[in-house]
């Protein structure tokens, strides 16, 4: 008997046009041990399904099917099936702390005394990777980052101790080395507890590493199912195939070494240019654990510059002081070489500096139209409607502004087609849109005011293969016509490659390696460089099962003695425990390791060239 059992599901949405039809008689099925994967783009039905079979949509929707079961009996969140969002946030009680979340959902289940399911908790906690659970029990969500909260939303759902765990795109918000430790440790618990898991996701490298059987859904409907060898080297529908070159990147015409032709045909440079935006020796500490410390970086005019790290390493801290949401302790930024003091900043910027988030939806407001929203941030930056000069007389005031208003409407409507948008658009809500138009009308409000810097923060993360590939052209193309600078966050080791020109790697909230993207990609010099780039899932499931997590829990932890990866670094030297390692540059290449000291590591000759030392 297959542990899940899902037999012609269908889901109607009701609506005031009628009953929209987003699951068409799909079946399923999840045998006892195995992991199965279901892949599809943004808006299949995906995550209607998962709900559907869990019993959460309530009176939301119409549903029917021949079968639904586990284990023969019908699905019962919290006792036999357990499931976990994406949203990691969403799923948290934001007044309740961690200590308390995790120890009522274990003895709900397991009926024990509060100190037995407070240990348990602390087990689940140091289980999923999170390092000193002790402390974390004691915390509240927002206190954690993103991935961190992703970890706990795990232990939750392992304290459950479920048949079942529905997994909806658990690993989105995660970098590759932390998403190792949560792959291996979901294959672990399946093979020690004999606990099936149905993992939903958009990552074609997830599901290779992970599945034994795939289901392929588009428009709501099952399109395709096999084996994961058959999906992946021998699909059948044009939809899977399509799927697949999306998630190698075969489609995108971008693919950046710092002088290649670009999509348009043209070659650009970066790396001569004059820096726009410096941050120099910045700190800033929540706690003795978390921020940034002694931070150096530099953006240049025209270029994409990644920003990479595992969550919680300090990227979101550094970008939200450079675009002057947050105050920095020490150091200083300069501006087009001029000294930024935290009074003037968002005045020094007036709009030069804008960002695109991570969750498109939460990012606009859903009282506002997309051309209310565009106009609000056009008059946030000083380009208001009525701000021309005044009028003597009541007709010529209101011509000037009728004229001004036209201006702006143009505006809108051209930045909206910029951006793979129609000006039809233009008086539509967030809800009538799909999460990659949401991000297109992030990304043409940040732009619409003309900015020199634009910080993309994991942009792309919560999309799928297709859209991310769109987005990802979208920017490269919208930046190599406007010539903006990009500091582009992300944990995404495969985008990161192909669209910046240069490319910054944090750790435990310092600077550890810089440089050419391609140079650092193809022969990284920092060991911790080395094991992100290794960390990454490829969609192919040969090369996928041989993911490999780094010793060692999360890079969130911030030291004021010695190198912050000398506990995960199978290269560290005696020195590494005791000292800060400076930055050390050899011809556009700066890696914070003592590898490359002369004092730690002997000195060399006079006409020797630095290459990797590990």
């Amino acid at each position: 008997m297959s542990v899940l059992d899902v037999r012609n599901l269908s889901v109607q949405y009701l609506t005031e046009n009628g009953a929209s039809e987003i699951v068409k008689d799909i079946s399923f099925k999840v045998e006892k041990g195995e992991i199965a994967g279901l892949v599809g783009e943004s808006g299949s039905g995906k995550s209607t399904a998962m709900l559907a079979v869990m019993g959460l949509l309530e009176n939301r929707a119409q549903i029917r099917a021949e079968r639904i079961t586990i284990s023969g009996e019908k699905p019962v969140p919290g006792q036999n099936a357990a499931m976990i969002f994406q949203d990691s946030l969403s799923c948290l009680n934001p007044s309740v702390k961690i200590g308390r979340q995790l120890r009522e959902t274990v003895q709900a289940r397991r009926k024990c005394s509060r100190k037995e399911a407070a240990a348990r908790a602390e087990e689940l906690l140091d289980l999923t990777g999170i390092r000193n659970p002790a402390l974390r029990m004691r915390q509240y969500p927002f206190e954690l980052s993103g991935g961190m909260r992703q970890r706990v939303v795990l232990a939750i759902a392992l304290a459950c101790e479920p048949e079942l765990i529905i997994a909806d795109e658990p690993t989105t918000a995660l970098d590759a080395l932390v998403q190792a430790q949560i792959l291996l440790l979901f294959k672990r618990i399946v093979k020690e507890t004999g606990t099936s898991m149905l993992l939903v996701s958009h990552d074609m490298g997830v599901t290779a590493a992970m599945c034994s059987r795939v289901y392929v859904m588009h428009s709501g409907r099952i399109v395709e199912h096999g084996t994961v060898e058959d999906i992946f080297y021998s699909p059948v529908e044009e939809y899977t195939r399509r799927l697949l070159e999306d998630a190698r990147g075969g489609r995108l015409t971008v693919h950046r070494d710092g002088n290649t032709e670009n999509a348009a045909g043209k070659t650009g440079n970066a790396y001569g240019n004059p820096p726009l935006l410096q941050m120099e020796h910045v700190t800033k500490i929540f706690d003795e654990s978390e921020g940034v410390r002694d931070l150096s970086l530099e953006i240049r005019r025209g270029e994409i510059l990644a920003l990479v790290g595992e969550s919680g390493s300090g990227k979101t801290t550094a970008a939200r002081i450079l675009t002057g949401m947050l105050r920095e302790d020490s150091g200083i930024l300069r501006y087009r070489g001029d000294e930024l003091g935290q009074d003037r900043r968002m005045d020094a910027f007036g709009g030069s500096v804008q960002m695109v988030f991570q969750d498109p939806y939460a990012s606009l407001n859903p009282c506002l139209t997309v051309r209310e929203a565009l106009k609000e941030a056009l008059e946030a930056s000083g380009q208001r409607v009525n701000g021309t000069k005044r009028c003597r007389s009541e007709r010529q005031r209101s011509s000037s502004y009728s004229r001004e208003k036209g201006r702006m409407a143009e505006k809108i409507d051209r930045m909206l087609r910029l951006t793979g948008l129609s000006p039809e658009d233009a008086d539509r809500y967030p809800r009538d849109f799909s999460g990659g138009q949401r991000q297109r009308i992030g990304i043409a409000r940040a732009l619409i005011v003309e900015p020199e810097i634009l910080v993309c923060d994991e942009a792309l993360s919560s999309l799928d293969a297709t859209t991310r590939e769109q987005i990802l052209e979208l920017i490269f193309r919208i930046q190599r016509k406007i010539g903006f600078a990009c500091l582009f966050i992300s944990h995404d080791m495969h985008v990161v490659r192909r669209i910046s020109d240069r490319i910054a790697v944090m750790y435990g909230g310092r600077i550890v390696e810089t440089g050419e993207t391609k140079k650092v990609c193809s022969d990284p010099w920092h060991p911790y460089t080395k094991q992100l780039i290794e960390a990454v899932p490829e969609p192919d499931p040969l090369r996928a099962v041989k993911i490999k997590a780094a010793p060692g829990k999360d890079g969130t932890e911030m030291v004021r003695y010695g190198c912050p990866f000398a506990g995960r670094c199978g290269y560290a030297l005696e020195c590494c425990g005791e000292e800060i390692p400076e930055s050390y540059s050899f011809d556009g290449r700066e890696v914070s390791c003592f590898l490359y000291s002369d004092r730690h590591s002997g000195r060399r000759s006079r006409d020797y060239r630095m290459t990797s030392q590990i």
